[in-house]
C-alpha cells in the first residue's frame, strides 16, 4: 500500500490573488515507520521536555512564533527548518514529492481553482503508482494501490471538499480512471500526523519559491530548501520533473 499525505498552501479563492499550492509526499507503507520516527527524533532533539505529540511542525506558526515557538529566536527556528528539510531530502526517508502550483495572475477565466488543483495531483498521484506497479509487476509481487490523507479544515469545509471530488474520484478525469486511488482522501487532524506536517512544510516552501521575493535573510532560506526539494520530486524519466513532479497551471 501506498500512502500518500496531501497539504494545500494559499487561498483557494479565485479572487484571492496569490498562488494556490496543493503539494503531496508519498511514500510506501513499509517505508512508513521509519519516515515516522525520523520527524520524532527531530522534535525530541529541538523540543527534549516534550512528548513529540505536543509538538507539530506547521510552518506558518512557526515564521508567526505562535505557540512553543513564541520565545524562539530566528535561528532557533531555522535549525528546526533546515532539519526538517535536511531529513526529507535524505536517502532514509523513501518518499516523493508531487505539487501543483496554480499561478492565479495567469487564469484567463475564472475556475474553480480547488477541485482543478486536485483533479491535476490525482493525475500525476495515479501516475506515479502505474509506473511502480509495472516495478512490482516485473519483479512478480502484487499490485499495489494507494490511500490519501489531507489536513482537515472542519466537518463542513471537509464534506464539501469531498463532494466536489467524489465523481472524479469514482469515474476518473478526462485524462485518468485513477485506477490506483482506491478511497476519497481520510480526513484528519495534522496534529496527530506526522508526514502531514511534513507536507505542510513542503507545501509551504514550494509557494514561497513561486511567489515574487526580494532577497531578504528569509528567502535565502527558502530557496535552499526548494533546492533540497527537488531531489523528492517524482522525476521518471530523471531529467525534468516538471509535469510528474510539479505542475505548473497555467503553464
Amino acid at each position: 500500500m501506498f500512502i500518500s499525505y496531501l497539504d494545500a498552501s494559499g487561498r483557494a479563492e479565485y479572487e484571492e490573488k496569490e498562488n494556490y499550492v496543493l503539494a503531496s509526499i508519498t511514500t510506501n507503507e513499509s517505508s512508513w515507520q521509519c519516515i515516522e520516527n525520523g520527524v520524532k527524533q527531530i522534535k525530541l532533539h529541538h523540543f527534549p521536555r516534550l512528548n513529540d505529540t505536543d509538538v507539530e511542525f506547521h510552518a506558518k506558526d512557526m515564521l508567526n512564533h505562535d505557540g512553543i515557538y513564541k520565545t524562539l529566536s530566528w535561528e532557533e527556528i531555522y535549525s528546526i527548518f533546515d532539519d526538517i528539510f535536511n531529513f526529507i531530502s535524505s536517502a532514509s526517508s523513501e518518499l516523493t514529492i508531487i505539487a501543483v502550483v496554480i499561478l492565479k495572475n495567469n487564469l484567463r477565466k475564472k475556475i474553480d481553482v480547488e477541485t482543478w488543483a486536485y483533479r491535476m495531483l490525482f493525475e500525476r498521484i495515479n501516475s506515479f503508482l502505474t509506473v511502480q506497479n509495472r516495478s512490482l509487476i516485473l519483479a512478480q509481487f502484487p499490485q499495489q494501490y494507494g490511500i490519501m490523507i489531507t489536513d482537515s479544515e472542519g466537518t463542513t469545509k471537509d464534506q464539501k471538499l469531498r463532494n466536489k471530488l467524489y465523481e472524479m474520484l469514482r469515474n476518473g478525469t478526462l485524462y485518468s480512471k485513477l485506477d490506483f486511488l482506491i478511497e476519497d482522501p481520510l480526513f484528519t487532524d495534522s496534529k496527530w500526523r506526522n508526514l502531514s506536517q511534513l507536507a505542510d512544510c513542503v507545501a509551504y516552501c514550494i509557494r514561497k519559491h513561486f511567489r515574487v521575493n526580494g532577497e531578504s535573510f528569509h528567502s535565502k532560506h527558502w530557496d535552499r530548501y526548494y533546492q533540497l526539494l527537488e531531489k523528492k520530486f517524482n522525476n521518471p524519466s530523471g531529467s525534468n520533473y516538471y509535469g510528474t513532479g510539479i505542475k505548473i497551471f497555467p503553464s
